[in-house]
């Protein structure tokens, strides 16, 4: 009797670890996306080669400009449905730091969106953040980085 409870016991714990171990989105997918991404040649946002994982990334943001770029420390994951980008319902939480690229330069930034997003699960996804140039704060503009978590 006892071999039987302690192999039942056994066979749960194992169930549990597998399915524990397996990625999957904790999210609840929202509407379509309004967000328009600028199409400024001067600014992009890239993933670094070799650092993309489900629980994050390190961006490479790009200013080809002779202006100052600016950004936060904020971001949106969006994902791929149907076609068309839709947005990802959490709550998100960041400080409120304002970060510099100078001309022609490049800056890395590492994100972590386990705590948020949890662990993303197969799929095709967009990161967005919001940048403006120095002088013209109120002309904010959205640039992206699409991957696909495999």
């Amino acid at each position: 009797m006892r071999k039987t409870i302690l192999t039942i016991l056994l066979c749960g714990v194992i169930v549990l670890g597998i399915t524990g171990c397996e990625s999957s989105n904790t999210f609840d997918v929202g509407g379509v996306s309004d967000i328009e991404i600028s199409n400024k040649e001067d600014v992009s946002l890239s993933i670094k080669d070799g650092t993309l994982k489900n629980t994050g990334v390190t961006l490479v943001l790009t200013n080809d400009s002779d202006e100052l770029l600016r950004y936060d420390e904020v971001y949106e994951i969006e994902i791929k449905k149907d076609n068309e980008w839709h947005k990802i319902n959490v709550e998100l939480y960041f400080n409120e730091p304002l970060w510099g690229v100078k001309q022609n330069s490049k800056e890395e930034i590492e994100l972590k969106w386990e705590h948020e997003y949890g662990k993303l699960a197969k799929g095709d996804y967009r990161i967005i953040k919001e940048v403006y140039f120095e002088n013209e704060e109120e002309q904010k503009f959205y640039v992206s980085a699409e991957f696909t978590i495999k």
